[in-house]
């Protein structure tokens, strides 16, 4: 394979996985908020009925329960936890969704002459397949009819 053939490759193949990444990137920012949200209301639904449940009639436990509830449902930790696990769950989710134009683009760029061109063949597919079915329609099954 000479020069232009090999450089036409590779940037095939970082386009590929730069397109994967990024859709990676997007599903793990959703799901980061997802999980943050998650964790702050589990948190917050703990700390609260921890901090309703009465042992015993007390003045000074209620109000240090009442301080304790307070300083705990400021936390941010269980928000940036959420954040990090979901964030984490995304990006894998993201792309193991998008897969094949992973293994697509390595090849393209990891690949030498044949196993090169057969993965800027497969992101060429991919591409292609992508286009008819997600911008034309082409073989979903439409629910308004």
């Amino acid at each position: 394979m000479n020069l232009a053939g090999k450089i036409i490759c590779k940037s095939i193949g970082a386009a590929g996985m730069v397109a994967a990444c990024h859709d990676a990137v997007k599903i793990s920012k959703q799901y980061a908020e997802i999980g943050s949200e998650h964790s702050q209301e589990h948190y917050m639904e703990k700390v609260y009925y921890s901090s309703r449940t009465l042992d015993k009639v007390s003045y000074n436990d209620n109000a240090l329960r009442e301080k304790t509830f307070e300083l705990r449902s400021k936390s941010p930790f269980p928000g940036i936890f959420g954040k990090a696990k979901g964030g984490f769950q995304g990006f894998t989710y993201g792309l193991a969704n998008s897969l094949p134009l992973v293994i697509c683009s390595s090849l393209a760029i990891l690949g030498k002459n044949f196993l090169a061109k057969a993965g800027a063949i497969g992101i060429g597919a991919i591409a292609i397949y992508k286009v008819l079915r997600e911008g034309f329609g082409l073989g979903k099954n439409n629910p308004m009819h």
